[in-house]
């Protein structure tokens, strides 16, 4: 009798040694999911944290930038002003020209003046030799567009002094170049070489062209072929106007003609002179209300 309670009780012991060290068992392993859970959770935070990282240096590894230069310095434009996510941003690269580009350059070249009087005003670069900034917008936004270093070499040329969007078509007379710019459309179709007023006699602004003649007679009885006239000048109480070199008859009824020579010198009291064939190509373009820019 003894012998089967002692075997029982050893039974229930086992028993209960079994579930302790199944309820061991059990826990460990909630324990151990717990704790791989957890770092699953950080090691994917520190995976996510990597590769966030990753990707910011990727972007600043895509960084670059334009620059824009003359024959001795440079504009820097940087593609983080400009460019997102590889795409340029047109009206963001227009405001870098607008801002950074233009007025280094204008500094360099000598700047802008302004030529006015009672009928309008404009502004023209001072200088003969300037930067040809004819497609720089173009130039900068191609230049982005690479997604690389770039450089944009400007070149220095003897232009115009005015752009050409002053109006559909005029005249621009540069007094110290003597010479006569015909834009049409935003572009010359014409450079004349000129013989121009001599020093006090220049007028500068706007003038629109109020009168044409094939060959009308100034007060001393000279012939001024093609003539375009553009002031009337109150102390001489006489017309400016451009036209061809002046021809007049002598004593014996001969023609006599202002000499070619005279071309790039300034001989006149008000009037602007060149060739035959450039005052003829001038009167045959420009219309009465057509307006003549001057400029020193």
């Amino acid at each position: 009798m003894k012998n089967s309670t002692l075997i029982n009780v050893i039974i229930v012991v086992d028993i209960l040694y079994i579930l302790f060290l199944s309820f061991l068992i059990i826990f460990s392993l909630k324990e151990r999911k717990r704790d791989l859970k957890l770092s699953q959770q950080v090691l994917g935070e520190e995976l996510n944290s990597f590769v966030e990282e990753e990707e910011k240096k990727d972007v600043e590894e895509k960084s670059f930038f334009v620059f824009v230069c003359n024959e001795s310095n440079c504009v820097e434009l940087s593609s983080e002003n400009c460019v997102e996510d590889g795409i340029v941003n047109r009206s963001a690269v227009y405001v870098e020209v607008l801002d950074k580009v233009l007025p280094f350059f204008e500094k360099e070249y000598g700047g802008k003046a302004y030529a006015k009087n009672r009928a309008g005003g404009f502004l023209y670069w001072k200088e003969d030799n300037i930067p040809d900034l004819t497609n720089i917008f173009n130039d900068v936004y191609n230049a982005f567009d690479s997604q690389t270093d770039t450089v944009v070499q400007v070149v220095i040329k003897d232009l115009p002094g005015t752009d050409g969007k002053y109006a559909p078509r005029y005249i621009e007379v540069d007094n110290s170049k003597q010479k006569l710019y015909s834009w049409v459309d935003g572009k010359v179709d014409r450079e004349i070489l000129l013989s121009g007023p001599k020093s006090g006699y220049e007028v500068y602004g706007v003038f629109p062209i109020n009168d044409k003649g094939i060959a009308p007679i100034a007060p001393g009885g000279k012939y001024m072929p093609y003539w375009l006239g553009f002031y009337h000048s109150p102390s001489q109480s006489s017309w400016y106007g451009l036209h061809a070199l002046i021809w007049w008859y002598d004593e014996e009824g001969n023609k006599v003609y202002e000499p070619v020579s005279n071309i790039g010198l300034r001989k006149s009291a008000g009037c602007i002179r060149m060739l035959l064939e450039d005052a003829k190509y001038l009167y045959n373009i420009f219309e009465r209300g057509d307006l003549i820019l001057i400029h020193e």
